[in-house]
Formats: structure tokens, C-alpha cells, sequence
């Protein structure tokens, strides 16, 4: 069994006060187990100050963490908000690491990883969980692969990390005080965790059009559908006019794919290249149906309440790691926090959890038979209940 121990700071300039009111939350000398692990969300001023390294630095065990715009703990919720989700249990063992810096070629520094933390593991880990960068030339589901090609799909479930700003800047990684614009951390959990993941699904009634084929791609970038270019596509049904198209509306069309396998997936579509391709922030693979639908701040709250909902209904329904996309953050507005409160309203004095915002979910679905299949999201909300 895993125990969850949640704590904040909006402390951000006196270092001292941070760590102590961290500390004083999490009480550790009294509650801790035999193996733990820190989980941290932060706005990226924690960083500047150098707050996240002292808390970090204050805490015996590893901390993993990334920026983020917004999170949530128990009892408080805010931007500019540091909070660390400690995990804690006498048996599950944790093993954690980050990579080297990956560019180009991203396996050897995935793969030594990896290996790394399956020689520490009496066992072969039952859950993963990856905080990982934002990268030009990597996206989520590319770290998704190579996780699964070396670990035979073990679980995974996590982040892209995030920042308050739109144009992803300032994004980083974090273990054990030290952060990274360009590295994956890593987090192997063995022993029986049996994780049960939920995320959001676009319903049948936001969806713009009947479903189409996608003809042809490469990785993120849509050239084709239904044997059209893409742009002519958009413009047949009324989403680009003249071969032209609103891209500073782009990011509010969720793009509904369903896959070979039959699980689906939301993308979200980035901008329009030179050459008319359509590129998304995740893989857009030739044949998958594609939807095209819309969502505002009704659907965030309306699919954040159902999820929850869900997750309370489960057994041992004890602890939640919960990452939101960016882009539900950007329907609702001005009032950010409306989705963090939602799932207040529900969880506090429920179960323990933490909450962030994602520049992309990590997170299993089922497929057809039951199986569980590691995948790449956007639009979501995702829940991890240990």
C-alpha cells in the first residue's frame, strides 16, 4: 500500500519560511514509511529564488518535479505555488533518476536510465511515472515508445512540463534541486502498486463533423484527409476559408483520433506549415479516424466533474496524481482556477492528491480486450489512482 502525504508553499523569496512550511506539513519524522519519494509541481519563480532546491535539499529522500502554470494540493491552490506529493509505503520500492541532456537520438539516454533503476528494483516495476521536456524535435509520443520498447510496457503515466507562458518557455525538469531544459526524470515503482487511470473524453455531441480518414501523414504532421489536402479539407467544412485558416484559433479544434487498435486519443493542432501540413503537438498516424470538435470552459468543468466522479466510485480510491493540459487552462479564461476548484469541491477530505497543469498527458488507455496500451494526449484531464 502506498500512503500519499500532500504540502504547499507560496513562499517563494525567504527560502527558510518555504522549507519550514513544507516540512511542518509533512510531517516526516512521524509519517514516513520504509521507502518514499517526492513528487513536486512548481511555478517556475521557484526555481529563480531558489526555493524548490531547498526544500528539495531539506527532504531525505529523491525529489522529481517540473514547472507548471498552476497546481493543487489539498486545502490550497494557486500559480505561484510550489507543492510536493510525498509517496511513501513499507512495500513498494521507488526508484528514480533523471537522463543525461537528450538531443538528437533519444534512447541511449532513456535506455542507461532505465536500466539504472531496474538494477536498484528487487523486481521489475509495476508503474512508471516520467516528468519529461518540451522539445522541438522530440515529442510525447516519441518518449512514450522508447519507454515502452525497454521497459516491455510497463505503465506510464505523467507530464510534458509546463510553464505560465503560451510559447513554452522557461520549462524545465527537476531532481534532487538541480533542473533541466532538456531531460527526462523518471520515477519505478515495483511491488503490487495496481494503478487504475482515468482521462477525460471529448462526448459525441462536441464532435464538428462525421469521422475521416487521415491518408497521409508523417509523425505530427497531417498532410492528407480523405485523399485532400489538408487545408481544402478544413476549408469543406467550414474551418479555413480561401485556403486560409485562423491559427490563432487552432488550439480551441481538439482533434478526436481513433487508432488501428482502437483506442483513441486527443490531438491538438499546433500551426499550419508552408507547404499546407497540419502539425500537431502528438502523432497523427495514416488511416486513424480523425474528429474535429470543440471544446470551452462548460466542458472542462462538465468532464473534470465526471472524471472525479469516476475515480471516487473506485476501490482504495486513497491517492490521485492528476495533470490537466494546458489548453483546458486557456478555456477557462480568467478564472484559472476554476478547474482546481471543481476538484476540490470533491476531493478534499476525500483522498490525497496533487494536481498540475501539462504541456501533455502520459497516461494508459484500455483497447479493445481490456489491455492496457500507453499513449500520448491533449484536451485531457488524467488521473492516476494508487
Amino acid at each position: 500500500m502506498i500512503k500519499m502525504i500532500a504540502a504547499s508553499t507560496k513562499e517563494i523569496d525567504d527560502r527558510e519560511i518555504a522549507v519550514q512550511e513544507v516540512l511542518e506539513q509533512l510531517n516526516i519524522e512521524k509519517t514516513l514509511l520504509a521507502h518514499s519519494i517526492g513528487l513536486m509541481n512548481f511555478h517556475p519563480e521557484f526555481l529563480e529564488t531558489g526555493a524548490a532546491r531547498e526544500i528539495s535539499d531539506a527532504l531525505p529522500f529523491d525529489t522529481v518535479g517540473c514547472t507548471t502554470s498552476n497546481t493543487a494540493v489539498p486545502g490550497d491552490m494557486g500559480d505561484l505555488l510550489l507543492s510536493v506529493a510525498v509517496l511513501t509505503s513499507d512495500d513498494i520500492s521507488f526508484a528514480s533518476g533523471i537522463t543525461r541532456p537528450i538531443r538528437g537520438n533519444i534512447q541511449a539516454p532513456i535506455a542507461e536510465l532505465y536500466s539504472s533503476l531496474r538494477d536498484i528494483l528487487p523486481e521489475k516495476p509495476s508503474l512508471l511515472y516520467t516528468l519529461a521536456p518540451i522539445l522541438l524535435d522530440v515529442g510525447g509520443d516519441g518518449f512514450i515508445e522508447m519507454i515502452d520498447e525497454i521497459s516491455d510496457g510497463v505503465p506510464l503515466f505523467g507530464s510534458l512540463a509546463f510553464t505560465h507562458k503560451s510559447d513554452f518557455s522557461g520549462v524545465y525538469t527537476f531532481f534532487n534541486g538541480k533542473h533541466f531544459p532538456d531531460a527526462l526524470a523518471l520515477v519505478a515503482m515495483s511491488g503490487e502498486v495496481n494503478p487504475i487511470f482515468l482521462n477525460t473524453f471529448l462526448p459525441e455531441e462536441r464532435m464538428i463533423r462525421q469521422k475521416a480518414i487521415i491518408t497521409e501523414s508523417e509523425k505530427n504532421r497531417i498532410h492528407k484527409i480523405n485523399g485532400i489536402p489538408v487545408l481544402e479539407y478544413l476549408e469543406s467544412i467550414g474551418l479555413a476559408e480561401n485556403g486560409k485558416i485562423d491559427e490563432s484559433g487552432l488550439g480551441s479544434i481538439p482533434l478526436v483520433i481513433t487508432l488501428d487498435d482502437g483506442s483513441q486519443v486527443i490531438r491538438s493542432p499546433r500551426t499550419i506549415t508552408s507547404d499546407g501540413a497540419l502539425v500537431c503537438y502528438g502523432n497523427a498516424p495514416v488511416n486513424s479516424t480523425i474528429d474535429f470538435a470543440y471544446g470551452d470552459k462548460n466542458y472542462v468543468l462538465q468532464s473534470t466533474r465526471e472524471t472525479i466522479t469516476d475515480a471516487l466510485k473506485t476501490q482504495n480510491a486513497r491517492n490521485m496524481m492528476i495533470f490537466s493540459c494546458a489548453a483546458r487552462r486557456w478555456m477557462l479564461g480568467s478564472d484559472v482556477n476554476a478547474e482546481m476548484v471543481e476538484v476540490a469541491k470533491q476531493l478534499d477530505g476525500a483522498c490525497k492528491y496533487q494536481f498540475g497543469y501539462s504541456g501533455g498527458e502520459i497516461c494508459p488507455v484500455p483497447c479493445p480486450g481490456g489491455k492496457l496500451v500507453n499513449r500520448f494526449h491533449n484536451y485531457s484531464l488524467i488521473a492516476c489512482i494508487i
